[in-house]
C-alpha cells in the first residue's frame, strides 16, 4: 500500500472524478440538500441586519410594543426556519453519505472476492481490512458532509462579506489586506496534512494486520510467552499513528490559530476605525460587528476543511486502488457442465517470482476417474500443481486441458463447480452446521443431501448430540468443535457438493485412528466414479492410489503404483523410509 501511494498521489480533480459516479445516482437528493443549506444560510446571514435594526428602532426614544412584537416574531421565525432547513439538509446529507459508503463497500467486497490469489500473496489481511473499514469511512466525509460544510461556509462568507462592503466600503477594504496571509497559511499546511494522512493510513493497515495475527494466533502467543514482544510491536505502530496524527492536527491547529489571530486583528480594526474615523450609528456598528463575528466560524471551517479533505483524498487513493485491481481472468462464458475426459498438463511451467521456477516443464495425464497421489518434500510443487489446475494461478508457459480443451476457455464459475476440496488446514465459516455443509448452495441444497453427506462423513454422530443439531452455530472457524469434528464437516461439505473432481490435502490428518478408518472408508466410497487428486504428506494413506506422482524441485522424477515405486528404490522409497 505504501509503495502505491509513493508512485502516485491522487489529486483533488482525480478524486472528484472517481467519486462522482457514486454521487451521481443521488444527484437529485444532493441538489435538494444543497438548496436547503443555501436557504438556511441565507436566513442565518440576515441576523446581523435584523439585530442592527432592532437596536436603532427599539432602543431609541420612540419605543413601541407593536414594533417590539414585530421584530421578535421576525427574529424567531428567521432562526426557526434556518434551523429547520439546516436539519433537513443534514439529514439528507447523512443519508447520501451512508449510501455512498454502502455502494463503495459493496464494490470493494465484490472486487475482493474476485481478486486472484496472487493479490492476497502480496497484501496483508490487515491492509485489506483497513481499506474496507478505516479508509472508506474517511471518504464518506467528503461524499456529502464536507460538501455541505463547504456550501454553508462559502455562502456565509460571500453573503456576509458583501454585506460588510454594503455597510462600509472603506472599512472592508482595510480588512481585505489580511486575506493573502490566510491563503499562505492554508498552502503551507496542505502538503503536511496529506503526507501525515498517508502515513496514518499505512500504519492503520499494519495495526489491523497485527490485531488479526494476535486474535487468530492467541494460543501460540500464550504458549510461547510472546505477549511482551507483540505488545512492543503494537505500541510502536500505534505510537507512529499518534505521532503522525499529532502532526496533522498541529498543522490544522496552526491554521486555526493564524485565522483566529487575523480575525482578532480584524475585529480590533473594526472597533477602532468605526469609533474614530467613521460615522456609524449604534445599530450599524452592531450589525457590522455581528456580521464580522459570524464570519469567524465559516472562515475557520473553510480553513479546516482542508484537513478532512486531504485525508479523504488519501483514503480515496487506497480505496480506488482496490476497486481498480484486475480480477481473475474470466473472459470466457463457455460453461463446463461435465468432466468426461482426462486432465492433461502439457509442458506446464510456473514461477511465483522471476528468480525461481516452482514447476518446470510438467507433462502429466490424469485419467478420468483415476486416483492420483502427489508426493514430495516441502516446496516440491504439489500444492502449486493443484493451484494451477483450479486456476488460482495461470501457468507461466504450457497448457492444462480437460475434455481435450484448454481450461482457460471455460467460465470460472462453471469450471470450479466441478471441484471439491478438502484441506488439512480446515476452514469453516461462522454459520450453522447445515450452512457449512451446504456452503455456496445454502438456499438450494436439500436437507436430505446435507444429512446424507453428514452420515457418509461420520459427522451425524456428533451433530445429533448438539442442542440445535444441524442449526447449531459453530462460531468463528468452528471454534466450538474439535479438530476431528471440523475435519469431518469439511469432508461432508465436499461430499454434499458432489463434484466430479476431488482434491484431498491430507484429509484425515486431524482424526483419531478409529474415526480415521470410518472417514477413510467414506472417502473411498466418495472417490468411486470421480477423479481424485491427493496431496499426500503421510505416505501410508496413499498405498491404494492408482498412481503416485513423485515431485522434486518442481519436476516429476517418478511415477507408478506404490509397489512399483518401492521396487524402483528411488526417491519414493527414501521418503517412505523417512516416515517409518
Amino acid at each position: 500500500m505504501g509503495t502505491s501511494n509513493k508512485q502516485f498521489i491522487m489529486g483533488y480533480k482525480q478524486f472528484v472524478k472517481r467519486l462522482f459516479p457514486y454521487l451521481k445516482k443521488h444527484l437529485g437528493k444532493l441538489v435538494f440538500t444543497s438548496i436547503m443549506m443555501v436557504f438556511a444560510t441565507l436566513l442565518e446571514t440576515a441576523i446581523p441586519e435584523i439585530t442592527g435594526q432592532i437596536v436603532d428602532t427599539l432602543f431609541s426614544n420612540n419605543r413601541s410594543s407593536n414594533k417590539a412584537f414585530y421584530y421578535s416574531v421576525i427574529l424567531f421565525s428567521v432562526i426557526a426556519l434556518s434551523s429547520l432547513f439546516a436539519l433537513t439538509s443534514i439529514s439528507a446529507s447523512s443519508w447520501i453519505s451512508n449510501k455512498v459508503i454502502l455502494d463503495l463497500r459493496v464494490n470493494m467486497f465484490s472486487k475482493l472476492i474476485r481478486l486472484p490469489k496472487a493479490y492476497f500473496d502480496k497484501h496483508t489481511t490487515g491492509e485489506t481490512l483497513s481499506k474496507l473499514t478505516f479508509d472508506v469511512e474517511q471518504i464518506s466525509a467528503s461524499a456529502s458532509t464536507i460538501w455541505l460544510e463547504f456550501i454553508k461556509s462559502s455562502f456565509t462568507v460571500i453573503i456576509l462579506t458583501g454585506y460588510l462592503f454594503y455597510k462600509s466600503l472603506l472599512l472592508s477594504l482595510i480588512l481585505l489586506i489580511l486575506l493573502p496571509l490566510v491563503y499562505l497559511a492554508v498552502k503551507l499546511s496542505t502538503s503536511r496534512i496529506r503526507k501525515g494522512s498517508i502515513k496514518v493510513q499505512e500504519s492503520m493497515g499494519e495495526m489491523t494486520h497485527l490485531l488479526d495475527e494476535n486474535i487468530s494466533g492467541n494460543d501460540l502467543i500464550k504458549i510461547y510467552n510472546a505477549q511482551a514482544s507483540e505488545k512492543n510491536k503494537f505500541f510502536k505502530i500505534i505510537n507512529t499513528i499518534r505521532q503522525q496524527r499529532f502532526k496533522v492536527d498541529l498543522a490544522g491547529g496552526l491554521n486555526t490559530s493564524i485565522v483566529n489571530a487575523l480575525i482578532g486583528l480584524s475585529l480590533a480594526c473594526v472597533v477602532y476605525f468605526s469609533s474614530t474615523f467613521l460615522v456609524m450609528t449604534a445599530g450599524d456598528f452592531l450589525a457590522y460587528f455581528t456580521a464580522m463575528g459570524m464570519l469567524v466560524k465559516p472562515a475557520k471551517t473553510l480553513i479546516n476543511i482542508n484537513k478532512p479533505l486531504q485525508q479523504a483524498i488519501v483514503a480515496g487513493k487506497s480505496v480506488f486502488d482496490l476497486i481498480d485491481e484486475m480480477p481473475e481472468d474470466n473472459s470466457s462464458s463457455k460453461p463446463m457442465n461435465t468432466v468426461s475426459g482426462d486432465i492433461k498438463f502439457d509442458k506446464v511451467s510456473f514461477s511465483y517470482d522471476s528468480e525461481k521456477s516452482s514447476l518446470n516443464q510438467i507433462d502429466l495425464t490424469i485419467k478420468n476417474g483415476e486416483t492420483v497421489a502427489l508426493v514430495g518434500s516441502t516446496g516440491s510443487g504439489k500444492t502449486t500443481l493443484v493451484n494451477l489446475l483450479t486456476r488460482f494461478y495461470e501457468p507461466s508457459s504450457g497448457k492444462i486441458s480437460i475434455n481435450n480443451e484448454d481450461i482457460s476457455a471455460f467460465d470460472l464459475t462453471s469450471y470450479r463447480s466441478n471441484f471439491s476440496y478438502v484441506d488439512q488446514n480446515v476452514r469453516l465459516f461462522n454459520d450453522s452446521i447445515s450452512g457449512n455443509i451446504a456452503f455456496g448452495q445454502k438456499d438450494t441444497m436439500s436437507k436430505e443431501t446435507i444429512s446424507n453427506a453428514a452420515k457418509i462423513s461420520n459427522s451425524s454422530e456428533f451433530i445429533e448430540k448438539l442442542v440445535n443439531k444441524y442449526d447449531s452455530e459453530i462460531g468463528e472457524d468452528g471454534v466450538t468443535l474439535s479438530g476431528g469434528q471440523r475435519q469431518r464437516l469439511s469432508i461432508a461439505r465436499a461430499i454434499a457438493k458432489d463434484s466430479p473432481i476431488l482434491i484431498l490435502d491430507e484429509a484425515t490428518s486431524a482424526l483419531d485412528s478409529a474415526t480415521e478408518k470410518l472417514v477413510q472408508s467414506a472417502i473411498n466410497k466418495m472417490q468411486k466414479g470421480r477423479t481424485t487428486i491427493i496431496i499426500a504428506h503421510r505416505l501410508s494413506t496413499i498405498k491404494n492410489a492408482d498412481r503416485i506422482i513423485v515431485l522434486k524441485d518442481g519436476e516429476i522424477i517418478e511415477q507408478g503404483t506404490h509397489s512399483e515405486l518401492i521396487e524402483a528404490s528411488g526417491e519414493y522409497l527414501t521418503l517412505t523410509q523417512q516416515q517409518t
